[in-house]
């Protein structure tokens, strides 16, 4: 399995809900991380009463994400980025 990367900027964070906008895969922009497109969005609602517990969906598919792969590769990684790092308002996610 090739390694898969992408963008994220926070768009919206309440008590129910934090929004991300996210970038398809960087390979497809040439690799250059200026000329990234951010422009998809993930949704990711807190459970009410489930303490840590997220529900993750699109509500924009990325430039180049012609399938909506990036963005469930992305609902896996998004916990961490929500309740560990304390959603941080940009960061590059990388896997390899």
């Amino acid at each position: 399995m090739r390694g898969m990367n992408a963008k994220l900027i926070l768009k919206e964070k309440t008590d129910e809900k934090v929004v991300y906008c996210y970038s398809a895969d960087s390979s497809t922009f040439g690799n250059r991380i200026e000329d990234v497109i951010v422009d998809g969005e993930i949704e990711c609602a807190f459970v009410p009463g489930e303490p840590g517990i997220i529900e993750c969906q699109t509500l924009k598919t990325a430039t180049n994400d012609n399938d909506g792969g990036q963005a469930e590769w992305l609902y896996n990684h998004l916990w961490r980025v929500i309740f560990i790092e304390n959603c941080p308002p940009t960061l590059f996610f990388a896997t390899g």
